[in-house]
């Protein structure tokens, strides 16, 4: 079984991407797990803020490093080295070869970004890859986590039947 495990603050949007198509039949089978862990559930503060101005300064927001982290702490890992690949537009281009590389690994773990990017401590310290789906801006990487998981398990399943 591939397990993924997908870190948003939009967790509703992935409900119909996995639940049709050749994902659904993969769940169906149990020859995936996915969980959605929603970041905003591990922010310190009523209003479950994720977001904070950058600490050098600049426009936009960045994601802080906290919620990420304690949502990564919470997640049971399947094996000793699971990646944890953060989706961002200043990533290595996801390829066929990229996704051959992960369809090998029995646990995924995708950290959508959103806003102007993450802290710069979710880059250095949390994270083992970056990745992206192309020169361009998406309004998060929710989307490149669609691509992702969609490329991922045929690539490492043999073909669903």
């Amino acid at each position: 079984m591939i397990r993924f495990d997908i870190l948003t603050v939009f967790p509703e949007m992935f409900t119909s991407f996995c639940g049709c198509s050749l994902l659904k039949k993969a769940l169906d089978k149990g020859l995936i797990s996915i969980e959605l862990h929603d970041i905003r559930n591990y922010a310190g503060d009523k209003h479950r803020m994720t977001d904070d101005a950058p600490y050098g300064g600049g426009g936009g927001m960045v994601m802080k490093v906290e919620p990420i982290d304690k949502a990564l702490q919470s997640i049971p890992m399947v094996a000793d080295e699971v990646p944890i690949v953060l989706l961002t537009p200043q990533g290595e281009r996801f390829c066929q070869k990229i996704a051959e590389e992960m369809a090998l690994c029995p646990q995924l773990l995708l950290v959508c970004g959103h806003y102007e990017g993450v802290d710069e401590r979710v880059r250095t310290k949390l994270v083992s890859r970056e990745v992206s789906i192309g020169d361009y801006i998406l309004t998060g990487g929710r989307a490149i986590g669609h691509g992702i998981g969609g490329c991922r398990f045929p690539a490492g399943s043999g073909g669903i039947g």
